[in-house]
């Protein structure tokens, strides 16, 4: 039972007015149950609205410059605690790049003179310049969600008068992005404290000190959480709204260490179900296939069940895809499902969930772009 329901409560309009074109932004919600004394998988398939729309002029190195007069202020998409409380991500979304997304490190204010306004992102290694992201390409700037808008009002979270955050209480549990190998453990906790003491109710994070508040702590888009409901037997409902993204995503996903197998925690920000096939994710190259039709090797899409209740569930069903001619051809297969039934148009992606991909170690550790065409 798929414990998720999405809605699109507010399509796109389209209007005319004095020979100019008006469209509004695509807005949904999703639900989740959040079981009780369970982990459940949360991602959000939906994005905070954006605060900029524009085109590219140029790029030169890490640095991107929009064209026209955006009329920003010096550093206006930086986080700065207690005065500034969101951080913010570029989006592509058209082009070599499009879907692709960088954290904003610094921009420029307007001068007032048209091409000159300016985007500090960081690339994370990759290269976006030298017909990266080109001249005329579209870019949007987005808030990122924390924890306090993404869990407003702590609808849904059972908070602690413990300040250390002991007891039953809701825990967002953060998979871990950096280290090397599978089944890896959550490398960040947090909790909500409601007391004022400490200074003040707010998030926080195991470890990282009483004092210390992480309200405004960033939740990649393209990664998903852990919901634990630790020691508390009762369900939760927790709703999330936002804007849909529209054109084609990209994902990074890949190894870490030579000769490594490595866990890649991946959500998908789409708001509709896609099957295998939809997901282009071995046709992308992302994914690699075996000639092993047990699935003795190559990569691995592991999949969980979030619709019964437990703590550190293992995956229920792990997908490999079978690059063969034998029996029935090749296609992706399931674990256990028989080597005869090709499963390419399950549909394995559902919004709002979370997965694991487990990619097989190389002798060289590698990094692939998982790219999802558009689809609705």
């Amino acid at each position: 039972m798929n414990k998720l329901r999405l809605s699109i409560f507010a399509l796109c309009a389209l209007s005319t007015l004095a020979h100019a074109q008006v469209y509004s932004p695509i807005v949904g919600f999703n639900t989740i149950t959040a079981l009780g004394n369970s982990d459940t998988r949360f991602s959000v398939p939906l994005h905070r609205p954006s605060v900029y729309e524009g085109l590219v002029q140029s790029v030169s190195g890490s640095v991107i410059t929009v064209q026209g007069l955006p009329g920003w202020i010096l550093n206006q998409f930086v986080y700065s605690a207690g005065s500034q409380t969101n951080s913010y991500y570029a989006s592509v979304r058209s082009g070599n790049k499009e879907g692709m997304y960088y954290t904003v490190t610094a921009n420029s204010a307007d001068s007032g003179t048209t091409n000159t306004s300016t985007l500090n992102v960081d690339t994370a290694g990759d290269v976006i310049d030298g017909g990266g992201i080109a001249q005329g390409d579209s870019l949007t700037i987005i808030p990122y969600w924390t924890l306090a808008t993404l869990f407003s009002n702590q609808t849904g979270v059972t908070t602690t008068s413990s300040i250390s955050g002991a007891g039953s209480l809701t825990r967002i549990l953060i998979p871990d992005l950096t280290s090397s190998g599978v089944d890896l453990a959550a490398t960040v906790s947090y909790y909500y404290y409601n007391g004022t003491g400490f200074g003040g109710a707010g998030w926080r994070r195991s470890g990282g000190g009483f004092t210390n508040k992480k309200d405004d702590d960033a939740i990649a888009p393209d990664s998903f959480i852990l919901i634990r409901q630790d020691g508390v037997a009762s369900s939760s409902i927790m709703t999330a709204t936002g804007a849909v993204g529209t054109g084609d995503r990209r994902y990074i996903i890949g190894t870490i260490s030579p000769n490594t197998a490595q866990d890649n925690a991946i959500a998908i920000d789409i708001p509709v179900p896609l099957s295998l096939t939809q997901s282009n994710l071995f046709e992308s190259g992302a994914f690699v296939g075996t000639s092993s039709i047990s699935g003795a090797t190559g990569d691995k899409l592991l999949v969980f069940d979030d619709a019964s209740a437990g703590i550190d569930k293992a995956a229920i069903k792990s997908y490999y895809y079978y690059t063969g001619t034998g029996f029935t051809g090749p296609g992706w297969r399931l674990q256990g499902g028989g080597f005869s039934s090709i499963r390419n148009a399950e549909f394995v992606f559902q919004p709002g969930s979370g997965y694991i991909i487990r990619k097989e170690g190389t002798a060289v550790a590698t990094t692939t772009v998982w790219t999802i065409p558009t689809t609705f």
